[in-house]
């Protein structure tokens, strides 16, 4: 290349200055001149006439302007050669794959046909006879469906205005059309034919006929057998058959029979050809006794079918459902096949079915395979064929239920976790849920890394919606997301420059505060965003896990030494504040920090020592002898003299290790060991005759909460015969576990075995509250009156903590009041109060009120409120009332003549506002009639009661409101405020507008999130920053334009 130029350079500057040249003497060198195959190098010599001195930026430009006229001019010649080029390159890619691979693919003429549509015209007569070799060989490798493949290639050929097909072509595609099962008519065949003056041969009409017969295409069959008929062409024995597979397909089993009859007319004696057909027409007709008996009629004359034919049967009895109630027609074939060869292989035919959608026939092949069960421990075993039911996206159901099938047949004993990997692969997420699922219930550990792939497909999506509705369904699994998970996976996918709101979204996906709040403040850190750590860390009131957050804290020092050290510190203390202050005393969480950062990435050298430890001081950080001592041994000389000369200012001898040097227990506890690992441990422990007692518990109680009663029954059952008596503590431990799963069969069994066995053992009362909400629930609400009164009875007194059972006392009274039957919560109300195990509050007062609500009594419910004002000076569920009141109304309005409404209603109405009057004052009564007028969705009535109010109305009793309506994210009652006090220029809108941004920031719901900005554009409200900043982050998770500028 490099001579190349140099000669254009000489051209050019010769041609510039007019020089007369010499012609170029080409000199051979280096001895090739005789090897012709070889590469040749020549050189180039000019005359020695010296030439003028010229610039060197004159010589750049005209090589230049030489290069670009012969790039255009080569541009110009033949621009199809370019064309002409791709289309041998993509034929040539399709032979060096078939040469090397031995097989194509769907996928390879798939790619090919794509790459070959752009360049229709260039393809020659001679190209589509390639494709089509190719096409062919693909149809006869490949297993899965690709009709639509092979018709498009024959679109590629015929679709072009310089084609002139032969009859060589049609061959080829009626034969793939064949084997790929793809649907023509003889009538399109033939006229296409005719189009190109082509002369059908009898190979065509053959192969056409055979056509016609496999898709049960009786007139085509029969206009094809005519015209060869009038052409003189011989009727073969392979047309006869053809015409029987018609017959057969069409479930014509007198047809069948009658051409048999005209086959042996004319002489023809039948063949493997004709038995085949037979057998195959009879099978697909459903006529098995008939095709049973072809076969006997086969062994007779001797006269055998091939393994591929048999193969080709078994097929087509699947295809037309005629596989048997109990595959008894497959286990006949495959007998047949048995007898004629002594390795049989269904490998093609089986995935064949998978990709046909008769998985269920695949699966019991399967157990016919040699060696199939050899090796059933093996991950591979099988493989093949689940990835290909994903692939053939089989649906989860029928998935799932295929492969617990080869779990049971002790094929793969681990189909499900194959199917779920390969299912993580395709990134179909409905089918991975399906298949956890399945994992879970068939008691097989759930690995945190399942889920990963799924909450990288939401976050790489910009989906965080999805991404929480991810989170959700873990936890409905009963998978809690580690911290590893949730602060690699989870966490990053959503957008965290408010880390308040993304809590938020935490919290709606089912986390707590104590479990997000840790793994949320180390991403906030990686990312550097310290302002929001630091009033993250202020307003969460639970403590943080220092154990998870020091190696993080050590990784990002040195972006920021000072943020950093002031952040550990406030973390300290806040902990401290969360505990006992000996406990935080002993914990040397500044001498472990110091460790990590040693042994960070970063790490240490001896001039970061001195204002590293000042800082730390400054905080008030100190260290123990123990971090010291291990510091130093963890060093080199130079950090170890900087240590020493600084350590004075740090050192606190009243500390004690650091937290994460003590944890050398390598063996997991209890706790945290799976059903597996208890029963190995429990054995382990009974053959050293230790005490089995809390591993016994901590199994009992994993079986009882899956509900697994019959193993909970034979595991006590066990513990009696083995001497261990269980104690009644244990026993109530796994009663709640079943109220828990709300397993009322076996929670009553186990109490009534309670009262049997330990009559002096007195149960929690919140445990007998709990079994009594369960027993209400399954409609025994008498049962569980009695149960309570029991309890009250014959339980000895003791000091009961009302507050700690508040809530469980409001779910039974709860329960009480959906059936409707507002004595019967009466009763459980009274008995609760006079047996001392609550305190007539607004909690458990509003039950009372709600039974009457949910009856539809809307008089007795007013009547209600009245008498629990008279009686316990409160007024639960008031909005609730004048809600349901407001609806009413508005009902009697649209049903009725206004003139002529009932008055019940708005007397009621105007009852329930009085009785608020009187116990709050009319303020509030004001207050309440415009939060349930505008939670009843009624604006215009909410902008009369805003209006009547006028200087009376409480702004912070508004923002207050304001809030709950954010925290449960109903924003449509703030879209109705906002309506309603429209034109209001007492109102903080602003704040309402807030409001809504944290709740569609929750959502994620950009669009919403930007139609907020655009009402405030429209009302000429002029955003805050904050405001802004928070649309932004909302806009940019969801990949939306931002169409303002942020200062």
């Amino acid at each position: 290349m490099a001579s190349r130029l140099r000669v254009s350079l000489l051209q050019c500057v010769v041609r510039h200055y007019g020089i007369r040249r010499a012609p170029l003497q080409l000199a051979v060198v280096n001895g090739y001149q005789n090897n012709t195959t070889s590469r040749v190098f020549y050189r180039a010599t000019v005359p020695e006439t010296p030439l003028p001195s010229i610039d060197k930026r004159i010589g750049g430009r005209l090589l230049k302007q030489d290069l670009d006229r012969n790039n255009e001019a080569s541009s110009q010649i033949n621009p199809d050669k370019k064309e002409k080029k791709e289309v041998e390159e993509t034929l040539k890619i399709l032979k060096m794959k078939l040469e090397r691979l031995g097989r194509l693919n769907v996928s390879d003429i798939e790619r090919c046909v794509r790459s070959l549509k752009n360049h229709l015209e260039e393809l020659t007569d001679d190209d589509c006879l390639k494709l089509l070799q190719f096409t062919l060989r693909m149809a006869e490798d490949d297993y899965r469906p690709c009709a639509n493949v092979v018709s498009c290639v024959w679109m590629l050929c015929t679709n072009r205005s310089s084609a002139s097909l032969t009859v060589e072509h049609f061959e080829l595609y009626l034969r793939t059309s064949r084997l790929a099962e793809s649907t023509c008519t003889s009538e399109d065949i033939l006229s296409l034919l005719e189009k190109y003056h082509l002369e059908p041969s009898f190979e065509t009409l053959e192969l056409l006929i055979l056509m016609m017969g496999d898709l049960g295409d009786l007139a085509g069959a029969t206009s094809i057998l005519t015209l060869m008929k009038q052409k003189n062409l011989p009727i073969t024995e392979t047309i006869f058959s053809a015409l029987i597979m018609a017959h057969g397909v069409n479930k014509d089993c007198k047809g069948i029979e009658s051409v048999y009859d005209a086959m042996r007319s004319v002489q023809i004696t039948p063949t493997s050809i004709t038995y085949e057909a037979l057998v195959n027409a009879y099978g697909i007709a459903g006529q098995i006794l008939q095709m049973k008996q072809v076969v006997a009629q086969m062994k007779q004359a001797r006269v055998a079918l091939t393994h591929s034919q048999l193969a080709s049967l078994l097929l087509n009895l699947v295809k037309s459902s005629q596989a048997g109630v109990e595959f008894e027609n497959m286990d006949y074939i495959v007998e047949l096949m048995t007898e004629c060869s002594n390795k049989l292989d269904l490998s093609r035919v089986v995935l064949q079915m998978i990709h046909c959608g008769h998985v269920r026939e695949a699966v019991h092949l399967l157990p016919t395979f040699p060696l199939i069960r050899s090796n059933n421990h093996l991950y591979s075993n099988a493989l093949v064929y689940i990835r290909e039911m994903v692939y053939a996206h089989v649906e989860p159901c029928l998935l799932v239920e295929m492969c617990k099938e080869l779990q049971h047949k002790e094929i793969n004993l681990f189909a499900l976790q194959v199917a779920l990997e390969y299912t993580l692969r395709e990134k179909r997420e409905k089918l991975a849920w399906a298949l956890l699922k399945a994992v879970k219930e068939s008691g097989s550990p759930i690995r945190q890394h399942y889920f990963w792939p799924l909450f990288h497909m939401n976050a790489v999506a910009s989906e965080p919606s999805k991404l929480i509705e991810c989170v959700h369904e873990m936890l409905e699994m009963g998978e809690s997301p580690s911290l590893e998970t949730l602060k690699d996976h989870v966490i990053p996918g959503l957008t965290v420059n408010h880390p308040n709101l993304t809590m938020k979204m935490l919290n709606r996906a089912g986390l707590t505060v104590t479990v997000a709040a840790t793994p949320l403040l180390i991403v906030l850190i990686k990312n550097n965003m310290y302002k929001q750590a630091f009033e993250f860390v202020k307003e969460t009131k639970v403590p943080f896990s220092l154990r998870d957050l020091t190696a993080t804290l050590a990784r990002s020092w040195s972006t920021s030494p000072r943020a950093i050290i002031t952040l550990l510190a406030l973390l300290i203390n806040k902990n401290k504040e969360n505990s006992t202050k000996n406990e935080f005393a002993e914990e040397d969480w500044g001498g472990q920090f110091l460790l990590d950062l040693a042994t960070s990435r970063t790490g240490l050298n001896d001039e970061q020592i001195c204002p590293l430890f000042e800082e730390l001081r400054k905080n008030n950080i100190g260290i123990s002898e123990n971090s010291a001592d291990l510091l130093m041994t963890r060093s080199n000389r130079s950090i170890q003299q900087a240590i020493r000369n600084n350590i004075s200012i740090i050192l606190n001898p009243k500390m004690g290790q650091p937290p994460k040097e003590q944890e050398y227990n390598i063996l997991p506890h209890p706790k945290s060991m799976s059903t597996e690992e208890l029963d190995g441990h429990m054995v382990e422990l009974q053959a050293k005759s230790l005490n089995v007692r809390g591993t016994l518990r901590k199994l009992l109680l994993q079986q009882a909460t899956k509900n697994e009663t019959e193993n909970v029954l034979s595991l006590m059952e066990k513990a009696k015969e083995d001497g261990i008596k269980l104690s009644a503590g244990m026993m109530a431990s796994i009663l709640m576990a079943y109220v828990t799963n709300k397993n009322v069969e076996a929670a009553m069994n186990l109490y009534s075995t309670i009262q049997v066995e330990h009559p002096s053992f007195s149960l929690d009362s919140y445990k007998v509250i709990d079994l009594c909400t369960l027993l209400v629930e399954n409609g025994r609400s008498q049962e569980a009156v009695a149960m309570l009164r029991r309890y009250l009875e014959t339980e000895n007194k003791k000091t009961v903590f009302t507050r700690q059972i508040r809530r469980n006392c409001r779910n039974l009274l709860m329960a009480a009041a959906s059936t409707c039957n507002y004595e019967l919560t009466k009763e459980i109300f009274d008995t609760l109060v006079s047996g001392g195990l609550m305190e007539p509050d607004n909690l458990v007062l509003g039950t009372l009120v709600k039974c009457r609500l949910n009856s539809g009594d809307l008089p007795a419910a007013v009547k209600e409120a009245e008498i629990i004002y008279k009686s316990y000076k409160s007024l639960p569920m008031r909005i609730e009332i004048l809600i349901h009141l407001i609806h009413q109304s508005k009902c009697l309005n649209e049903t009725v003549n206004t003139s002529t409404v009932s008055s019940t209603a708005v007397d009621l109405l105007e009852q329930m506002l009085n009785i608020i009057a009187q116990f709050l004052g009319s303020k509030q009564a004001k207050h309440d009639l415009l939060f349930a007028c505008l939670e009843a969705k009624q604006p215009n009535d909410a902008r009369k009661v805003l209006q009547s109010l006028g200087e009376e109305l409480d702004r912070n009793l508004l923002n207050r409101q304001f809030d709950r309506y954010s925290k449960l994210e109903q924003d449509e009652v703030l879209l109705h405020f906002l309506t309603a006090s429209r034109g209001n220029n007492t109102i903080d809108r602003h704040r309402v507008f807030s409001s809504l941004l944290n709740i569609y920031y929750v959502q994620s719901a950009g669009a919403k999130g930007m139609s907020l900005w655009t009402m405030m554009q429209e009302e000429d409200l002029s955003p805050s920053q904050t405001f802004l900043t928070t649309l932004a982050s909302l806009l940019a998770s969801n990949n939306m334009k931002i169409p303002f500028q942020i200062q």
